[in-house]
């Protein structure tokens, strides 16, 4: 689709691209093509508030936007500087390569000197004979120090450290005319994000909101005008059938509802129900943790190598989750899916891991279609331990990885899909008094890469035959 804006005098051209809503539209351009904004996106660079705050479903263009609001005032104006603050180090590189791109595309009669071109930041020199600065600066989730200007704190929901890392932009705005903006998809009932969209805990009256789900987006929408009317007062299940493009049915079958109405909806769901609570998982997490692609490329470990790898073919990937383990903390090394792959090739796999590594032991589930696979390797290799999944196993890796959580003594990848399958877990009595542990289904999955990783770093209690006779404590919780 191709929208012409048209204006009548050059007086009117010159006041629309001073504006970073016509400097966009009127002269940037993205993979050579011209860049048109959607209606939330250009209400977005209009609202001139001291505290912006977007609640928003995945993959609508924010990030995009405000690498393009950026770049459009450092060359709208003299001096300015705005820091980006992202989930992790891959998205802070990312809008900056956005900026980059779009940059590279701008007509040069309007391009300022490039004087910094790095991965985190890029400076423009003034045309003018002032030669002032200014900067786009891209951090992970950290407090950002020193420069005063705009700051934009992207997925805050998501950060460990949300409530310091909004405290102390709030700082970075105090003496100057910058604006403060937050925007994320839901996490959860839970952080400053939420406190200040819901205003449940008090009131933030300084903040202007905006709600940004799926429908409201071209690309998720077929008829956004209508959608906008209607969809609020519809289920889930009928905008979707009624709004959505294939990508968004896709996405519908994909999750579990209350994933997809938090993810794409802005929906702040309860986190009740969930055995392992996002404050719980994301300490654990970290942008710094060296992951490998390869098991050759995995350090030499001070500790042991221990691994999980839960079996799936038709339905589900199998996944495999490389731990070190040292003075009883446990590192993520190396996470692995095999979608579709034929047995005998993961078997394979699975050899060259024990061939390449020090494993000290390889926990496979057995059940069910892992038999096979489980009895050769264990035949082969003493340190595999074939492991049954029933109710009481479960309810023990579970049981056990949330200890590791509770004490800090696990290290993961700030990985989302991780974190969203942790979080999935749900403890359920059962009719018969049993507990069980489980996810629902997607189209990706039963969670696989959450057991894979339990069995990994589950608490060895000896051999599987004195399993039976072991005195268990529950975590309540």
């Amino acid at each position: 689709m191709t929208i012409s804006v048209v204006k009548q005098t050059e007086d009117a051209l010159a006041s629309w691209i001073a504006t970073e809503a016509g400097f966009i539209e009127g002269l940037c351009r993205y993979d050579d093509e011209p860049i048109v904004l959607e209606a939330y996106q250009r209400a977005f660079m209009q609202n001139r508030s001291r505290f912006r705050w977007i609640t928003k479903g995945r993959q609508i263009g924010y990030s995009f936007v405000f690498a393009l609001e950026a770049l459009a005032r450092c060359h709208l104006r003299d001096g300015h500087t705005a820091v980006f603050v992202s989930y992790n180090l891959e998205d802070a590189k990312e809008k900056i390569l956005i900026a980059r791109q779009v940059f590279d595309e701008l007509p040069l009669a309007y391009q300022k000197k490039l004087i910094v071109d790095s991965k985190t930041e890029l400076a423009f020199e003034s045309n003018s004979s002032s030669r002032r600065v200014s900067r786009i600066i891209s951090v992970p989730s950290k407090p950002p120090r020193g420069k005063k200007g705009d700051v934009l704190l992207d997925e805050l929901a998501h950060y460990v450290n949300d409530r310091e890392v909004y405290t102390g932009s709030t700082a970075l705005i105090l003496r100057s005319h910058g604006q403060l903006t937050g925007c994320s998809t839901p996490l959860g009932r839970r952080g400053i994000f939420w406190e200040i969209a819901t205003e449940e805990l008090r009131k933030y009256p300084h903040h202007t909101r905006q709600e940004v789900p799926w429908w409201l987006s071209r690309f998720f929408c077929r008829d956004v005008k209508q959608a906008a009317e209607l969809a609020p007062h519809m289920s889930t299940e009928e905008r979707v059938h009624r709004f959505g493009t294939p990508a968004i049915i896709q996405q519908l079958d994909s999750l579990p509802l209350e994933d997809f109405q938090q993810e794409f909806e802005c929906m702040f769901i309860d986190e009740s129900f969930s055995y392992y609570a996002y404050d719980l998982i994301l300490p654990c997490t970290s942008d710094d943790l060296r992951m490998c692609d390869d098991f050759t490329d995995v350090p030499k470990p001070e500790g042991r190598i221990v691994a999980g790898f839960d079996v799936g073919r038709t339905h589900d990937r199998s996944e495999l989750a490389v731990f070190e383990e040292h003075n009883t903390r446990f590192t993520c090394r190396l996470l692995r899916s095999y979608n579709q792959t034929p047995f005998c090739e993961q078997e394979a796999d699975l050899r060259r891991l024990l061939e390449s590594l020090p494993v000290a032991r390889l926990s496979i589930d057995k059940s069910g279609i892992g038999m096979n696979l489980a009895e050769n390797l264990s035949r082969d290799y003493p340190q595999v331990i074939p492991e049954a999944f029933s109710n009481e196993s479960k309810e023990r890796w579970a049981t056990d990885f949330k200890i590791l959580l509770q004490r800090r003594d696990i290290i993961l990848p700030r990985d989302r899909e991780l974190v969203g399958q942790i979080h999935s877990i749900k403890r359920r009595v059962l009719p018969s008094g049993k507990v069980s542990f489980d996810a629902e289904r997607t189209n990706k999955g039963h969670a696989d890469r959450f057991w894979a990783v339990a069995l990994a770093c589950q608490k060895e209690r000896g051999t599987e035959k004195n399993r039976g006779t072991e005195i268990g404590v529950r975590v309540v919780g």
